[in-house]
């Protein structure tokens, strides 16, 4: 395995499956020394470390006592946030419930597994949370520490505080978790994404004012989709019975537009780049795997639209 010594993080391994210069450093602060974790410095293998890089580990290592104050609090707070969703996952114990946890007892529930430097120098620990497979990165470079759900965010991360959005981070295009009750559900978190390649690309004005006009008009999408949903199922049931080994129990004659929402749940809000297209990234019932979409089509007089995942994001 190859192995050089860097002058500021001494002597690292590479790791092909990491992509980064690797090796086991103490935690410290509130689990001690002896809770080790693993230092990736983000490099292909042909790259050298970039001083940026060194300068974040620097920052990092002069910046720890301060997060023993700062980083348990934002985990209550997501903990607070997210307690229903946790909730309903994994059926917490009493002794769990928001009204009980304190912020310090969140520390118990959090396990940081890497101290990741990507290439432009932001860095964090990618740690579980609540339970082994439930992943968050936390940013420490930004100013203050910053959750996110899931460890891609850091293959090419940003923020952009946006005058329509909010604050967005990019992960494959720029997003946030919204709160709304479309499911039924109050208070459910969903993923709301404005495509994008890289963190460089800005959020357009198509697409700003594709979500404004949603949000304007949402109540009446809320009375158009059944209908239109109904209408697609009866039209495609004789495709949709040849893959789903239910649908004898939902036959399109009997289905009405209240019942057939009770077949979908919408899990993201998307905006195409072109700003041609937005609307719903759904689950559904007789496709598990790809699902399909809500959404309005300008090109069609904005009309609403019911198709698969790629007619709404390709």
């Amino acid at each position: 395995m190859k192995q050089i010594n860097d002058p500021v993080f001494g002597e690292l391994e590479y790791d092909g499956v990491k992509k980064g210069w690797t090796k086991r450093i103490p935690l410290g602060i509130w689990f001690g020394d002896n809770f080790l974790l693993d230092l990736v410095v983000k490099c292909d293998e042909d790259e050298e470390i970039t001083d940026k890089q060194r300068e974040s580990y620097k920052s990092y290592l002069a910046n720890l006592s301060n997060y023993s104050s700062e980083v348990y609090k934002v985990l209550f707070s997501y903990y607070k946030d997210h307690y229903e969703e946790f909730n309903r996952q994994w059926e917490l114990p009493d002794k769990l419930k928001i009204d009980v946890v304190e912020a310090l007892v969140t520390l118990r529930f959090y396990k940081p597994k890497q101290l990741f430097i990507d290439r432009n120098g932001n860095y964090g620990w990618l740690s579980t949370f609540i339970s082994p497979q439930y992943l968050i990165s936390v940013i420490l470079s930004d100013g203050k520490p910053r959750i996110f759900q899931g460890w891609d965010v850091f293959e090419d991360f940003g923020i952009v505080d946006d005058d329509v959005f909010g604050e967005m981070y990019f992960d494959n295009g720029w997003r946030k978790k919204i709160k709304t009750d479309i499911n039924g559900i109050d208070g459910e978190w969903l993923l709301l994404v404005a495509d994008a390649m890289f963190s460089d690309d800005e959020i357009s004005p198509e697409q700003k004012a594709n979500y404004q006009k949603y949000l304007q008009n949402e109540k009446k999408f809320l009375e158009e989709f059944p209908d239109e949903l109904l209408d697609y199922y009866q039209a495609n049931y004789d495709l949709i019975k040849d893959i789903w080994e239910d649908a004898d129990m939902y036959d399109p004659n009997s289905m009405t537009p209240e019942s057939i929402k009770s077949l979908i749940r919408f899990k993201r809000f998307y905006l195409h780049k072109t700003g041609n297209r937005y609307g719903w990234v759904c689950e559904c019932a007789w496709d598990k795997v790809y699902g399909l979409s809500i959404f309005y089509d300008n090109r069609y007089k904005g009309e609403l639209l019911i198709g698969t995942l790629d007619d709404l994001i390709v």
